[in-house]
């Protein structure tokens, strides 16, 4: 799906820390294990997945100095079909895929047309049943949580703003890491700007403003991505840039 960032000023001082740093300090083992992605609260995101259309927008909790932009997702396209471009990321990947943070499935279903086994874990109920329902394999819950096949997995997905999850960057890809095949893929989706590199409490909110519980998110863009996979025992095999779009492919180190 797109997603449409309102880019902030460069020259503003960040407040919020770098995402990957202080694991502990901010996103603690309460937030860790109970705050989700766009639930709670009003339930914007299960309220909407079914319909697949409109808009939510994924903003910091509260007012940051450095002024983070809100983050907008595009429900159709989200629950669409993956495009083209997509579907060629897809083509340079080893199987079996793991789709994390899967939502609605469409990149499950593009992997299974293209002859890739796939799995998504997610920990909505209401897209792990639509994702079942378009002919996939999901499993709910966290990618922290015991996966199938875990060290067995060919490539796994971290797209549509997912390098996000759980609010710390390394620790999301060290976890990711550890499901990989010793010759494995992340195929990872940056940001524009490449400085770009925070974590903060989000909430997520329908076009009418009623929102989610706030949950530990993370952001960076493509420079950052690359320190945090670096210390995450990863390297950076290749980097594409598809319609304003940053995918970076990275690889376990030996």
């Amino acid at each position: 799906m797109s997603i449409h960032t309102v880019p902030r000023d460069p020259g503003a001082r960040a407040d919020a820390f770098a995402a990957g740093s202080r694991p502990r300090a901010l996103f603690g083992p309460a937030l860790f294990g109970q705050a989700l992605f766009g639930q709670g609260g009003y339930e914007p995101y299960a309220r909407s997945l079914p319909h697949g259309v409109g808009r939510l927008t994924l903003r910091p909790e509260s007012a940051l100095p450095e002024g983070i932009g809100p983050v907008h997702f595009n429900m159709l396209s989200w629950s669409g079909p993956a495009t083209t471009s997509e579907r060629e990321l897809l083509r340079n990947l080893r199987g079996p895929v793991l789709d994390v943070g899967c939502g609605p499935g469409r990149m499950l279903e593009a992997a299974r047309e293209l002859g890739l086994a796939s799995m998504g874990v997610d920990s909505s109920p209401a897209a792990v049943k639509l994702a079942t329902e378009r002919g996939g394999a999901a499993v709910l819950g966290s990618i922290f949580d015991p996966v199938p096949h875990e060290r067995g997995w060919g490539s796994a997905l971290l797209l549509d703003g997912n390098i996000g999850i759980g609010g710390n960057i390394r620790i999301l890809l060290e976890r990711v890491s550890s499901l990989l095949a010793p010759d494995g893929l992340v195929l990872a989706e940056a940001e524009a700007p490449d400085f770009l590199d925070v974590a903060y409490l989000a909430v997520l909110e329908d076009s009418d403003g009623r929102a989610s519980a706030a949950f530990p998110w993370a952001r960076a863009g493509k420079k950052a991505l690359a320190r945090h996979a670096a210390r995450a025992g990863l390297k950076v095999v290749a980097t594409r840039t598809v319609q304003d779009r940053i995918f970076l492919t990275l690889e376990r180190r030996p």
